[in-house]
Order: C-alpha cells, then structure tokens, then sequence
C-alpha cells in the first residue's frame, strides 16, 4: 500500500509541476519573463570609412599634340622621345620655301577654331541665360535637332529649344550642355595655343616650337601628319573602375597614393570618373597586368584620375606603380554594430534589438549607411550610448521581453578615472 501511495504522490507532484510550469511559461502566461542575453554593446559614435584599393599608374596631366601636314616642310628633327623641352623650344627646323604652305594650313585652321570658339561661346551664354531664366530647372521643350563634336571626337546631339533660342542635350539638362560648351572651349583655346606658338615664329628662320613646358613622349617622323606628342611635367594617376565598382566611385572623392618615389603617402583627390569604357591604351593595358581581374564584360574598364593634392612633378616616372587607396564612403560620429546583429535586411534597412528604458528587449527598425569590415554603418535607428543586443531568441516572443545581461567586465579608462572628481566616486557609492 505504502508503494501505490508514493506512486500516486510522485505523479500528483509532477503534474503539478508540470502544470504550473505550462502556466508560467507557456504561449498565453500573462507572467512577465526575462531573458537572458549573453552579446551586448553600448553604442558609441566613432568615425567609420569604407576604402577601395587600387593599383594605379602614374601619367601625365594633360597631353599637347603638334601636327605638321606638310611633310616636306620639315628639314630636321631636333628632339628625341624623353626630351624636356620649355614652352618656345624648337622641336624641328622647318625649310623655308616648303613651310608657307604649313603656314597657310596652320592659318586655316586657326580661322575655323576661332569661328568654332565664337559659336560654343554664344551657346554657352544662351545656355547659363536660359538656366538662370529657367531658376536651374531643366527644359525639354525641343523642335529642332543640331550636332557638335567634343575634343573626344563624340558627337553630341542638341535640341533647339525654340521658345528661347537655346540648345539643349537631348536629355534636357541645361548643366550638361553647359559643361560639355566649357570642355570643347577648353580644348579649343588648347589648340589655338599651340597654333599661334607656330604662326609667331619668323618666316626667315622657321621652326616647330612646343607652345608648352614638358616632356617629348613620342615623334612620329613616318606617318602623315607628323606630329609631336608632349607630356605635361606635372603628373596624375590613372586606375580603372570595374563594372561593379563605378556607382561607388564619384569625382572628388579622397584618395591616398603611395608610390615608389615619394618621401611618404600622398593625399588627392578623384579628378574625375569616365561614363565611356577606356581605350585599349597603354595604361590600360599596364592596369590589365597589374590587376588580372576576369569580369564578364571585358570592355567595363573605366578610366579614374587623380590628382594630388600638392603637384607632383619629380621623383616619379611616367609609367610607374602606385598604390591607391580610394575613400568611397565616409561616416563622422555615426554608430556602427555587426552586421548578423542586423536582422529582416532589406537593402540598406532592417531591425535590431536594443534596451529599452523599461529593460525591454526592444526590435528597432534601422537605416544602414554603408558596410566596413562586418559592420553596419548606421545612418539613424540606434541613438549613442544606446545597449544593442543579440540574441536570436528574442525573435521567438511576439512581444519585447525583460531581458538581464551578464556583469560588463570591461574597465573604466585609467586617465578617464584619473582625471574625475573624488566627489564624484562618494555621489555614486551613496547612490547604491
């Protein structure tokens, strides 16, 4: 008999045990739990940067080319590839009888740049009159259709906008045909440049002369026209974006450059980013060699220059390495937790869990800026000094639970407790 009572006693308790359990902890317990929660950080703002490396090659800033289309007008070379030569230094002699006719080539030329000048200057002023009639919006009201070539040799087409007689790139942005108007004058006044440099020499003693300060790249003394080509002293560097990594990349940008040459790492900036795929150049072919990445677009190479911040005009050779380390988003005094403590992702927006004023583990919808190093950079969501928590079971309660935490084992910092009030220690001792 003893034996049947202790049995029916043992299941008497474990159903009873078993019951209050179901009722404390069960779905639909009105009892508060708490949940232990093992990874925790206070966030603190800090300066975050996401950073693409690299390998670039040093080139030159700009590039003058001098054409002679009379061959015969040229008696004797006078430089070599690797020449420096000033502004006004002879690169060839020209014969006396035969250079009247390059003259006359050079004047022809000369007369229809400037007509061209005249004509991109006029649309210019109708264009940034047009803009600021228009308060910087954008027209679109076109009728008619014209063409003009930039100094890559791309053909633009405009439209007439006749309700003010202006012209505007098809894609209606007075900004774009302004800018592209300035870079054709640039190129204009460029090639008026080395032109007069050649009209003002004496008819008695004719020469080609370089209209700029620089280095002799390449003579071509075979092929019509001749031509010299100059580099420029002062130097950029060229590297390529992949298709992946163009949208991250924008003019002005910061960048570090090191290379062979320099006393230490340069600062610059993204002089500018290219729309168009490069030119199997030289450069791009050195790029190719220096980093063999495979894409599956083999023509997304597009060309980046940079520029240094102080001029670099010695030390570093045309055609050297470098290192480039590109600084594509950048975040001051923003809060940044790991990225798997990020949960329901979606593009740059999701949630995370945080400590409430009520110790509740609270889910937090967030914006995320950019991701560094298995961070998520945060643009708004969780406020400094805030306690972010992980723990994948505070996802399984339908509402924020009270959560308790292990002891923070980390120590004040020596000069922080250096440097506090003694009365500052008595205030928090009374106040436990």
């Amino acid at each position: 008999m003893n034996r049947f009572f202790f049995i029916g006693l043992s299941i008497a308790i474990t159903a009873f045990i078993a019951a209050n359990a179901l009722l404390m902890f069960g779905e639909k317990s009105i009892i508060s739990k708490n949940v232990y929660v093992s990874e925790y950080e206070r966030a603190y703002p800090n300066t975050y940067a996401e950073k693409l490396p690299k390998e670039a090659i040093a080139a030159p800033r700009e590039t003058t080319q001098i054409y002679v289309q009379d061959r015969e007008a040229i008696e004797q070379w006078v430089v070599n590839e690797g020449d420096a030569v000033q502004a006004g230094s002879e690169l060839a002699l020209l014969n006396e009888a035969e250079s009247e006719e390059q003259r006359s080539l050079w004047e022809s030329e000369k007369r229809a740049l400037e007509t061209e000048k005249s004509e991109v200057q006029n649309s210019l002023r109708a264009l940034e009159s047009a803009l600021s009639a228009q308060g910087g919006s954008e027209s679109e009201s076109a009728t008619d259709r014209s063409t003009i070539t930039n100094e890559d040799g791309d053909t633009i087409e405009f439209n007439v906008d006749l309700s003010v007689g202006v012209e505007v790139p098809q894609d209606g942005s007075y900004a774009t045909g302004i800018a592209q108007a300035n870079q054709r004058l640039a190129s204009i006044e460029s090639q008026l440049a080395v032109i007069d440099a050649q009209l003002s020499q004496s008819l008695s003693n004719p020469a080609l002369v370089s209209p700029v300060e620089g280095i002799v790249s390449k003579v071509n003394r075979d092929s019509t026209p001749l031509s010299v080509e100059i580099y420029s002293a002062e130097k950029i560097f060229v590297t390529y974006a992949l298709e992946d990594e163009w949208q991250d990349v924008t003019a002005q940008d910061r960048v570090l450059v090191q290379a062979a040459g320099l006393n230490e790492a340069v600062s610059g900036t993204v002089l500018s980013v290219s729309e168009v795929p490069a030119d199997d150049s030289r450069w791009l072919k050195a790029y190719r060699a220096l980093d063999p990445k495979e894409q599956a677009n083999p023509i997304a190479f597009y060309e980046m220059q940079i520029l240094a911040d102080e001029p670099i005009t010695e030390g570093v050779p045309f055609g050297s390495t470098a290192n480039a380390e590109i600084t594509v988003n950048e975040a001051a005094d923003a809060i940044a937790i790991p990225q798997p403590w990020v949960f329901d992702r979606y593009d740059m927006s999701g949630s995370t869990y945080v400590l409430n004023e009520a110790g509740l583990g609270a889910a937090v919808p967030v914006t995320i800026n950019f991701d560094v190093d298995g961070k998520a950079v945060l643009a708004e969501g969780v406020a400094a000094g805030a306690l972010v928590l992980k723990d994948d079971t505070l996802r399984n309660f339908k509402t924020a639970p009270k959560v308790f935490m292990p002891f923070p084992s980390e120590r004040p910092d020596y000069e922080f407790a250096k440097s506090t009030n003694w009365r500052k220690y008595v205030e928090f001792l009374l106040a436990q």
